[in-house]
Protein backbone atom coordinates (compact mmCIF):
# COMPACT_ATOMS: atom_id res chain seq x y z
CA UNK A 1 0.00 0.00 0.00
CA UNK A 2 3.08 2.15 -0.42
CA UNK A 3 2.66 5.52 -2.03
CA UNK A 4 5.19 8.01 -3.37
CA UNK A 5 5.84 10.96 -1.08
CA UNK A 6 3.78 14.05 -1.70
CA UNK A 7 5.66 17.10 -2.86
CA UNK A 8 4.34 19.39 -0.18
CA UNK A 9 2.40 17.30 2.33
CA UNK A 10 3.52 14.27 4.36
CA UNK A 11 2.21 10.94 3.08
CA UNK A 12 0.38 10.28 6.35
CA UNK A 13 -1.53 13.56 6.05
CA UNK A 14 -2.46 12.87 2.42
CA UNK A 15 -3.76 9.46 3.47
CA UNK A 16 -5.90 11.01 6.21
CA UNK A 17 -7.36 13.47 3.70
CA UNK A 18 -8.23 10.68 1.29
CA UNK A 19 -9.90 8.63 4.02
CA UNK A 20 -12.31 11.50 4.67
CA UNK A 21 -13.26 12.21 1.07
CA UNK A 22 -16.66 11.01 -0.22
CA UNK A 23 -16.80 8.11 -2.66
CA UNK A 24 -17.38 10.22 -5.77
CA UNK A 25 -14.34 12.36 -4.99
CA UNK A 26 -12.19 9.25 -4.54
CA UNK A 27 -13.30 8.09 -7.98
CA UNK A 28 -12.12 11.33 -9.55
CA UNK A 29 -8.82 11.24 -7.66
CA UNK A 30 -8.12 7.76 -9.02
CA UNK A 31 -7.81 9.30 -12.48
CA UNK A 32 -5.05 11.75 -11.52
CA UNK A 33 -2.06 9.39 -11.33
CA UNK A 34 -1.11 5.73 -11.32
CA UNK A 35 0.23 5.99 -7.76
CA UNK A 36 -3.01 7.44 -6.47
CA UNK A 37 -5.11 4.92 -8.39
CA UNK A 38 -3.17 2.00 -6.91
CA UNK A 39 -3.39 3.44 -3.41
CA UNK A 40 -7.08 4.35 -3.60
CA UNK A 41 -7.97 0.95 -5.09
CA UNK A 42 -6.11 -1.10 -2.50
CA UNK A 43 -8.41 -3.42 -0.48
CA UNK A 44 -7.04 -2.11 2.81
CA UNK A 45 -7.82 1.50 1.88
CA UNK A 46 -11.31 0.54 0.70
CA UNK A 47 -12.03 -1.32 3.94
CA UNK A 48 -10.78 1.51 6.16
CA UNK A 49 -12.64 4.10 4.08
CA UNK A 50 -15.89 2.15 4.38
CA UNK A 51 -15.53 1.61 8.13
CA UNK A 52 -14.95 5.35 8.63
CA UNK A 53 -18.04 6.37 6.64
CA UNK A 54 -20.39 3.42 7.26
CA UNK A 55 -22.39 5.05 10.05
CA UNK A 56 -22.52 8.54 8.54
CA UNK A 57 -23.50 7.72 4.96
CA UNK A 58 -26.99 8.65 3.85
CA UNK A 59 -28.93 5.58 2.75
CA UNK A 60 -30.43 5.51 -0.72
CA UNK A 61 -33.03 3.22 -2.26
CA UNK A 62 -32.46 1.03 -5.30
CA UNK A 63 -35.41 -0.33 -7.25
CA UNK A 64 -36.41 -2.12 -10.44
CA UNK A 65 -38.91 -0.19 -12.54
CA UNK A 66 -41.70 -1.61 -14.67
CA UNK A 67 -39.43 -0.94 -17.67
CA UNK A 68 -36.91 -3.41 -16.17
CA UNK A 69 -34.45 -0.61 -15.38
CA UNK A 70 -32.45 -0.06 -12.21
CA UNK A 71 -32.89 3.31 -10.49
CA UNK A 72 -31.46 4.74 -7.30
CA UNK A 73 -33.71 6.99 -5.21
CA UNK A 74 -32.30 9.79 -3.05
CA UNK A 75 -34.75 11.27 -0.55
CA UNK A 76 -34.99 15.04 -0.13
CA UNK A 77 -35.98 15.89 3.43
CA UNK A 78 -37.70 19.26 3.58
CA UNK A 79 -38.58 20.23 7.14
CA UNK A 80 -41.16 22.69 5.80
CA UNK A 81 -43.05 20.01 3.88
CA UNK A 82 -45.59 18.22 6.05
CA UNK A 83 -47.46 16.00 3.63
CA UNK A 84 -44.84 14.44 1.36
CA UNK A 85 -41.16 13.72 0.75
CA UNK A 86 -39.65 14.50 -2.61
CA UNK A 87 -36.90 12.43 -4.20
CA UNK A 88 -34.42 12.29 -7.05
CA UNK A 89 -34.22 9.15 -9.19
CA UNK A 90 -31.09 8.24 -11.14
CA UNK A 91 -30.91 5.47 -13.69
CA UNK A 92 -28.11 2.95 -13.09
CA UNK A 93 -26.73 2.41 -16.56
CA UNK A 94 -24.15 -0.26 -17.38
CA UNK A 95 -23.07 0.33 -20.95
CA UNK A 96 -22.26 -3.33 -21.62
CA UNK A 97 -25.50 -4.70 -20.11
CA UNK A 98 -29.07 -4.62 -21.33
CA UNK A 99 -31.87 -3.26 -19.15
CA UNK A 100 -33.47 -6.60 -18.39
CA UNK A 101 -33.71 -6.63 -14.59
CA UNK A 102 -36.48 -8.27 -12.57
CA UNK A 103 -35.26 -8.23 -8.98
CA UNK A 104 -33.11 -6.45 -6.41
CA UNK A 105 -32.39 -9.42 -4.18
CA UNK A 106 -29.97 -8.10 -1.55
CA UNK A 107 -27.70 -5.30 -0.37
CA UNK A 108 -24.58 -5.27 1.78
CA UNK A 109 -21.84 -2.66 2.32
CA UNK A 110 -22.71 -0.76 -0.86
CA UNK A 111 -22.97 -3.88 -3.02
CA UNK A 112 -26.31 -4.90 -4.51
CA UNK A 113 -27.41 -8.29 -5.83
CA UNK A 114 -29.61 -8.00 -8.94
CA UNK A 115 -31.22 -10.70 -11.10
CA UNK A 116 -32.14 -10.48 -14.78
CA UNK A 117 -34.95 -12.21 -16.65
CA UNK A 118 -32.69 -15.14 -17.59
CA UNK A 119 -32.03 -15.79 -13.87
CA UNK A 120 -28.46 -14.55 -14.27
CA UNK A 121 -27.08 -13.03 -11.07
CA UNK A 122 -25.00 -9.85 -10.95
CA UNK A 123 -23.24 -8.25 -8.00
CA UNK A 124 -23.03 -4.52 -8.67
CA UNK A 125 -21.79 -1.36 -7.03
CA UNK A 126 -24.30 1.32 -8.10
CA UNK A 127 -21.88 4.09 -7.15
CA UNK A 128 -18.69 3.01 -8.94
CA UNK A 129 -20.61 1.10 -11.66
CA UNK A 130 -18.47 -1.99 -11.23
CA UNK A 131 -20.26 -5.27 -11.73
CA UNK A 132 -19.54 -8.98 -11.42
CA UNK A 133 -21.52 -11.47 -13.50
CA UNK A 134 -21.84 -14.83 -11.78
CA UNK A 135 -20.73 -17.88 -13.79
CA UNK A 136 -23.11 -20.47 -15.20
CA UNK A 137 -24.25 -23.10 -12.72
CA UNK A 138 -26.01 -26.42 -13.20
CA UNK A 139 -28.94 -25.80 -10.86
CA UNK A 140 -30.70 -28.65 -9.07
CA UNK A 141 -34.01 -27.34 -10.45
CA UNK A 142 -34.62 -25.65 -13.82
CA UNK A 143 -35.09 -21.88 -13.24
CA UNK A 144 -37.97 -21.54 -15.72
CA UNK A 145 -40.20 -24.00 -13.85
CA UNK A 146 -39.01 -23.35 -10.30
CA UNK A 147 -39.13 -20.61 -7.68
CA UNK A 148 -35.88 -19.00 -6.55
CA UNK A 149 -35.05 -16.78 -3.59
CA UNK A 150 -31.70 -15.15 -2.90
CA UNK A 151 -29.80 -13.43 -0.15
CA UNK A 152 -26.53 -11.46 -0.01
CA UNK A 153 -24.28 -11.07 3.00
CA UNK A 154 -20.73 -10.64 4.26
CA UNK A 155 -18.86 -13.35 6.16
CA UNK A 156 -16.46 -11.57 8.51
CA UNK A 157 -14.66 -14.84 9.34
CA UNK A 158 -13.53 -15.58 5.77
CA UNK A 159 -13.66 -11.93 4.57
CA UNK A 160 -15.97 -12.97 1.77
CA UNK A 161 -19.25 -11.89 0.27
CA UNK A 162 -21.66 -14.79 -0.16
CA UNK A 163 -24.91 -15.28 -2.04
CA UNK A 164 -27.41 -17.93 -0.92
CA UNK A 165 -29.92 -19.35 -3.39
CA UNK A 166 -33.03 -21.24 -2.29
CA UNK A 167 -35.09 -23.07 -4.92
CA UNK A 168 -38.17 -25.26 -4.97
CA UNK A 169 -40.58 -26.58 -7.58
CA UNK A 170 -43.23 -24.14 -8.79
CA UNK A 171 -46.39 -26.17 -8.19
CA UNK A 172 -49.73 -25.67 -6.48
CA UNK A 173 -49.15 -28.71 -4.29
CA UNK A 174 -50.18 -27.95 -0.71
CA UNK A 175 -47.78 -30.52 0.69
CA UNK A 176 -44.22 -29.76 1.68
CA UNK A 177 -41.60 -29.44 -1.00
CA UNK A 178 -37.83 -29.85 -0.79
CA UNK A 179 -35.95 -26.55 -0.88
CA UNK A 180 -32.47 -26.76 -2.38
CA UNK A 181 -29.63 -24.58 -1.08
CA UNK A 182 -26.77 -23.30 -3.23
CA UNK A 183 -23.98 -20.97 -2.15
CA UNK A 184 -21.83 -18.59 -4.19
CA UNK A 185 -18.50 -17.34 -2.84
CA UNK A 186 -17.40 -14.08 -4.44
CA UNK A 187 -13.83 -14.58 -3.26
CA UNK A 188 -13.63 -18.09 -4.72
CA UNK A 189 -15.72 -17.21 -7.75
CA UNK A 190 -17.84 -20.35 -7.89
CA UNK A 191 -21.12 -21.94 -6.81
CA UNK A 192 -21.43 -24.83 -4.37
CA UNK A 193 -24.43 -27.10 -3.75
CA UNK A 194 -25.19 -27.54 -0.05
CA UNK A 195 -28.14 -29.94 -0.33
CA UNK A 196 -31.68 -29.65 1.00
CA UNK A 197 -32.76 -27.07 3.58
CA UNK A 198 -34.08 -28.46 6.90
CA UNK A 199 -37.05 -26.12 6.36
CA UNK A 200 -39.77 -25.89 3.74
CA UNK A 201 -39.62 -22.43 2.14
CA UNK A 202 -42.39 -22.99 -0.40
CA UNK A 203 -45.34 -22.27 1.89
CA UNK A 204 -44.32 -18.76 2.94
CA UNK A 205 -44.00 -15.58 0.92
CA UNK A 206 -41.26 -15.69 -1.69
CA UNK A 207 -38.83 -13.05 -0.43
CA UNK A 208 -35.14 -12.22 -0.38
CA UNK A 209 -33.08 -13.06 2.68
CA UNK A 210 -32.89 -10.37 5.39
CA UNK A 211 -29.32 -9.77 6.57
CA UNK A 212 -28.83 -9.28 10.31
CA UNK A 213 -25.90 -10.26 12.55
CA UNK A 214 -24.03 -12.16 9.83
CA UNK A 215 -27.00 -14.34 8.89
CA UNK A 216 -29.68 -14.32 6.19
CA UNK A 217 -33.22 -14.78 7.49
CA UNK A 218 -36.35 -16.22 5.92
CA UNK A 219 -39.77 -17.14 7.24
CA UNK A 220 -40.16 -20.88 6.65
CA UNK A 221 -42.03 -23.97 7.85
CA UNK A 222 -40.59 -26.66 10.09
CA UNK A 223 -40.71 -30.00 8.33
CA UNK A 224 -41.68 -31.92 11.47
CA UNK A 225 -44.17 -29.73 13.32
CA UNK A 226 -45.44 -27.97 10.19
CA UNK A 227 -45.24 -24.66 12.04
CA UNK A 228 -43.68 -21.34 11.08
CA UNK A 229 -40.10 -20.55 12.05
CA UNK A 230 -37.50 -17.88 11.42
CA UNK A 231 -34.75 -19.75 9.56
CA UNK A 232 -31.34 -18.05 9.75
CA UNK A 233 -28.53 -19.09 7.40
CA UNK A 234 -25.29 -18.39 9.29
CA UNK A 235 -22.74 -17.22 6.71
CA UNK A 236 -19.76 -18.13 8.90
CA UNK A 237 -20.66 -21.83 9.11
CA UNK A 238 -22.85 -22.14 5.98
CA UNK A 239 -25.78 -23.80 7.74
CA UNK A 240 -29.30 -23.00 8.92
CA UNK A 241 -30.04 -22.17 12.53
CA UNK A 242 -33.30 -21.02 14.09
CA UNK A 243 -34.06 -17.65 15.68
CA UNK A 244 -36.85 -17.55 18.28
CA UNK A 245 -39.88 -15.57 17.17
CA UNK A 246 -41.98 -13.12 19.20
CA UNK A 247 -45.28 -14.95 18.82
CA UNK A 248 -46.74 -18.15 17.43
CA UNK A 249 -46.53 -17.35 13.73
CA UNK A 250 -48.50 -20.36 12.56
CA UNK A 251 -51.75 -18.50 11.86
CA UNK A 252 -50.15 -15.37 10.46
CA UNK A 253 -47.17 -16.58 8.44
CA UNK A 254 -48.73 -15.63 5.11
CA UNK A 255 -49.39 -12.11 6.35
CA UNK A 256 -45.93 -11.50 7.84
CA UNK A 257 -42.73 -10.22 6.36
CA UNK A 258 -39.20 -9.82 7.67
CA UNK A 259 -37.16 -6.62 7.46
CA UNK A 260 -34.47 -4.70 9.35
CA UNK A 261 -34.90 -1.59 11.44
CA UNK A 262 -31.75 0.15 12.64
CA UNK A 263 -29.80 -3.08 12.22
CA UNK A 264 -32.32 -5.16 14.16
CA UNK A 265 -34.45 -8.01 12.86
CA UNK A 266 -38.15 -7.21 12.73
CA UNK A 267 -41.44 -8.79 11.70
CA UNK A 268 -44.42 -6.84 10.46
CA UNK A 269 -48.03 -7.97 10.08
CA UNK A 270 -51.03 -6.28 8.57
CA UNK A 271 -54.14 -8.42 8.84
CA UNK A 272 -57.65 -7.70 7.58
CA UNK A 273 -59.02 -8.05 11.11
CA UNK A 274 -56.57 -5.37 12.37
CA UNK A 275 -58.19 -2.42 10.62
CA UNK A 276 -55.91 0.59 10.13
CA UNK A 277 -53.08 -1.16 12.02
CA UNK A 278 -49.63 -2.46 11.12
CA UNK A 279 -47.94 -4.38 13.94
CA UNK A 280 -44.13 -4.40 14.05
CA UNK A 281 -42.03 -6.62 16.33
CA UNK A 282 -38.36 -5.59 16.72
CA UNK A 283 -35.73 -7.96 18.16
CA UNK A 284 -33.58 -5.48 20.07
CA UNK A 285 -31.03 -8.10 21.24
CA UNK A 286 -30.32 -10.62 18.53
CA UNK A 287 -31.21 -14.20 19.43
CA UNK A 288 -32.93 -13.27 22.70
CA UNK A 289 -36.63 -14.11 22.60
CA UNK A 290 -37.47 -11.78 25.46
CA UNK A 291 -36.03 -8.78 23.60
CA UNK A 292 -38.84 -8.70 21.01
CA UNK A 293 -40.58 -5.32 21.36
CA UNK A 294 -43.96 -4.54 19.86
CA UNK A 295 -44.91 -1.34 18.03
CA UNK A 296 -48.16 -0.51 16.29
CA UNK A 297 -48.80 1.88 13.44
CA UNK A 298 -52.40 3.03 13.71
CA UNK A 299 -53.19 5.13 10.68
CA UNK A 300 -56.73 5.70 9.31
CA UNK A 301 -55.37 6.18 5.80
CA UNK A 302 -54.27 2.54 5.75
CA UNK A 303 -57.93 1.54 5.39
CA UNK A 304 -58.39 -2.24 5.25
CA UNK A 305 -55.54 -2.82 2.83
CA UNK A 306 -52.56 -5.00 3.51
CA UNK A 307 -49.50 -2.86 4.15
CA UNK A 308 -45.96 -4.17 3.77
CA UNK A 309 -42.95 -2.91 5.70
CA UNK A 310 -40.13 -2.61 3.16
CA UNK A 311 -37.22 -1.15 5.14
CA UNK A 312 -36.04 1.61 7.43
CA UNK A 313 -34.69 4.58 5.52
CA UNK A 314 -33.23 6.98 8.11
CA UNK A 315 -31.88 7.01 11.65
CA UNK A 316 -34.88 9.10 12.68
CA UNK A 317 -37.40 6.25 13.06
CA UNK A 318 -38.64 6.55 9.48
CA UNK A 319 -39.82 3.35 7.80
CA UNK A 320 -40.95 2.76 4.23
CA UNK A 321 -44.32 1.07 3.75
CA UNK A 322 -46.04 -0.15 0.63
CA UNK A 323 -49.73 0.67 0.83
CA UNK A 324 -51.88 -0.29 -2.14
CA UNK A 325 -48.96 -0.03 -4.56
CA UNK A 326 -47.89 3.36 -3.22
CA UNK A 327 -44.92 4.14 -1.00
CA UNK A 328 -45.45 5.81 2.34
CA UNK A 329 -42.83 7.07 4.80
CA UNK A 330 -44.02 6.67 8.37
CA UNK A 331 -42.27 8.04 11.46
CA UNK A 332 -42.66 5.60 14.35
CA UNK A 333 -41.77 8.16 16.99
CA UNK A 334 -44.05 10.96 15.81
CA UNK A 335 -46.79 8.69 14.39
CA UNK A 336 -46.80 10.71 11.21
CA UNK A 337 -47.27 9.64 7.59
CA UNK A 338 -45.76 11.24 4.49
CA UNK A 339 -46.19 10.17 0.89
CA UNK A 340 -42.96 9.46 -0.99
CA UNK A 341 -42.96 11.16 -4.38
CA UNK A 342 -40.91 9.46 -7.10
CA UNK A 343 -40.84 10.06 -10.85
CA UNK A 344 -40.51 6.42 -11.95
CA UNK A 345 -42.84 3.43 -11.66
CA UNK A 346 -41.23 0.84 -9.39
CA UNK A 347 -41.91 -2.82 -8.98
CA UNK A 348 -43.48 -1.93 -5.68
CA UNK A 349 -42.66 -5.07 -3.70
CA UNK A 350 -38.93 -4.62 -4.34
CA UNK A 351 -36.92 -1.92 -2.57
CA UNK A 352 -33.49 -2.09 -1.00
CA UNK A 353 -31.37 0.46 0.80
CA UNK A 354 -27.67 0.89 0.09
CA UNK A 355 -24.89 3.34 0.83
CA UNK A 356 -22.21 4.77 -1.42
CA UNK A 357 -19.01 2.76 -1.03
CA UNK A 358 -15.81 1.80 -2.81
CA UNK A 359 -16.30 -1.92 -2.09
CA UNK A 360 -15.61 -3.91 -5.25
CA UNK A 361 -18.01 -6.68 -6.35
CA UNK A 362 -15.04 -8.95 -7.01
CA UNK A 363 -11.78 -9.72 -5.20
CA UNK A 364 -9.21 -9.49 -8.00
CA UNK A 365 -10.73 -12.45 -9.84
CA UNK A 366 -10.86 -12.49 -13.61
CA UNK A 367 -14.41 -11.42 -14.23
CA UNK A 368 -16.67 -9.72 -16.69
CA UNK A 369 -17.24 -6.21 -15.47
CA UNK A 370 -16.66 -2.54 -15.85
CA UNK A 371 -15.44 0.35 -13.76
CA UNK A 372 -16.38 3.94 -14.48
CA UNK A 373 -14.93 6.50 -12.12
Amino acid sequence: MAMSKGKYLPEELISEIFYRLPVKSIGRCRCLSKHWRNFLSHPQFIKLHFNLHAHTQEEKLIIVTWRSELHTITLIHDILEDESIDSISTKVNFQQLTQNWISVAGSCNGLVLVIDRDNVQFLINPTTLEYHKFPFFDWALPPKTSCYMYGLGYDIVSDDYKVVSLSYRDTNNEFMSNTYVDLYSVRKGHWETLGVSPYDHSLTDRASGVLVNGALHWLACRTVEYSTAIAAFDLSVDKFLEVPGPIDLQDNCFMCNLATLKGCLCISTSLPRDINTVTIWIMKEYGVKESWTKFEIIEPSLDDSLSTLLCSITDEDDVLLEVEEEWVVYNLKENRRKDLLIDVNPVTYEARTFVDSLVSPYFGNETEGSCIV
